[in-house]
């Protein structure tokens, strides 16, 4: 009679290609972290699977280009200027003139509040 071989319990071993071997730690506030367990929850899966599944699927992009932030930079740095101008137009009594150039400049930076990243938050994330 031969011995029965001994099987070996247990799910069977994934390829090395397959194991997750490294490891990110993020540190969250309690308000982070129960807002993450419960979309983990409401999801259906495990903390780390809902956020390997954002960082893999979703895609942060700049809402600036770098030469679109020089030149919001640079437009906003001419503030001083301006208010100098202005000063100039009070004082000289051109005040049709000093109008004008008021509505041009609230024009402008209203275009570059559209431009101009938030300044908590400078991305946004959009699926892929």
């Amino acid at each position: 009679m031969s011995k029965p071989t001994v099987r070996k319990g247990g799910r069977p071993s994934k390829p090395t290609d397959e194991k997750r071997t490294h490891v990110v730690t993020i540190k969250l506030n309690d308000a982070e972290y129960s807002d993450l367990l419960e979309r983990s929850k409401a999801a259906g899966v495990k903390m780390a699977e809902y956020v390997r599944h954002g960082a893999f699927r979703l895609t942060i992009v700049s809402r600036l280009s770098e030469i679109e932030k020089e030149i919001a930079k640079g437009i906003l740095n001419l503030s001083s200027d301006f208010n100098q101008a202005m000063t100039c137009f009070h004082q000289l009594k051109l005040r049709s003139a000093a109008n004008k150039l008021a509505a041009v400049v609230d024009k402008m930076f209203d275009i570059l509040k559209k431009l101009r990243p938030n300044k908590e938050t400078d991305y946004v994330c959009k699926n892929t």
